[in-house]
């Protein structure tokens, strides 16, 4: 360094910036703790709709026929859409590049992808800057921004009205799910068309319904939009904890990288002044000797 006096203004600059990423890492803990407490309690009701759904399906045991009639467990081979879940803010590590790293592979695994009608849909602003940049065909929505149920639970009837009227054909979820706390795993789901599901004699007692009413696919259809939000919302609340363990862990790095790198500047402050200290008490002593 040149003099002392640029040093100590790149010391308290590296002092501020310790502030806000502590101040930011203290936001993301306490964030972090509600969304997993949301997530919690969501699971409990998520595990209850899909049991319930389970069990109508499991009614179609002796008829299966009917199931794969119907449009929501049957596929065209058109336009599939993808609904991408990424964050709002960026300064949260590898948390957006691991979906857009996943997209990009997805699309390298069919030649001509683009062409051959892949649609993305993101919720959160970052996925929507991705999509726009790389020029790809986006789902005509006009709310970009999903933060509530009531919003998902509109977005999934648009969605499954554009299924029934084959506009699309298959539907995927890709989003961030949190393994543990330094782990996040990029998940890829098929919500329509559903699968499904092998049926085993032996297990059909535990879910039959004697009774049935007004009847097993009106049911269905009115069970289903519910049971996709669900689980859209289920998925956006995991992106939602991966994201605050993200940015948590990645203000806990910058924070300790600027620790460093302010004891590395007050090494050489100290350098830098001992040098000059040193060059003045020789001064002193040379003017003495000149004197005598």
């Amino acid at each position: 360094m040149s003099n002392s006096k640029e040093i100590k203004n790149r010391i308290l600059s590296i002092a501020s910036i310790i502030k806000i990423t502590e101040a930011m890492k203290m936001i993301s803990i306490v964030k972090l703790r509600k969304s997993k407490e949301s997530l919690l309690h969501f699971k409990k009701y998520s595990k209850h709709i899909e049991q319930l759904f389970q069990n109508i399906l499991f009614s179609f045991h002796e008829n299966t026929d009917i199931l794969k009639k119907n449009n929501y467990f049957f596929s065209s081979k058109k336009n599939k859409l993808f609904l991408v879940i990424t964050s709002n803010r960026g300064l949260c590590g590898s948390f957006n590049s691991l979906i857009f790293d996943k997209i990009h592979e997805i699309i390298q695994k069919k030649e001509d992808s683009l062409k051959n009608g892949c649609i993305f849909f993101s919720i959160g602003k970052k996925g929507f800057d991705y999509f726009l940049s790389k020029k790809y065909t986006l789902y005509d929505y006009n709310k970009n921004l999903l933060n509530n149920f009531s919003d998902i639970y509109l977005f999934v009837q648009k969605i499954i009205e554009d299924f029934l009227s084959k506009k699309i054909s298959s539907i995927y979820l890709i989003y961030n799910h949190l393994k543990n706390s330094l782990f996040q795993k990029v998940i890829v789901e098929q919500i329509f068309p559903i699968s499904i599901p092998t049926f085993r004699k032996k297990k059909l007692s535990e879910y039959e319904y004697s009774i049935l009413e007004p009847s097993n696919i009106e049911i269905l259809d009115h069970l289903i939009p519910k049971l996709i939000s669900v689980k859209i919302f289920k998925s956006l609340l995991e992106s939602y904890t991966s994201e605050h363990t993200a940015r948590m862990i990645s203000m806990h790095k910058a924070t300790e990288n600027a620790n460093d790198i302010k004891r590395n500047l007050m090494l050489n402050y100290n350098k830098e002044r001992q040098t000059n200290i040193t060059k003045e008490i020789l001064e002193i002593i040379s003017g003495l000797e000149a004197l005598i």
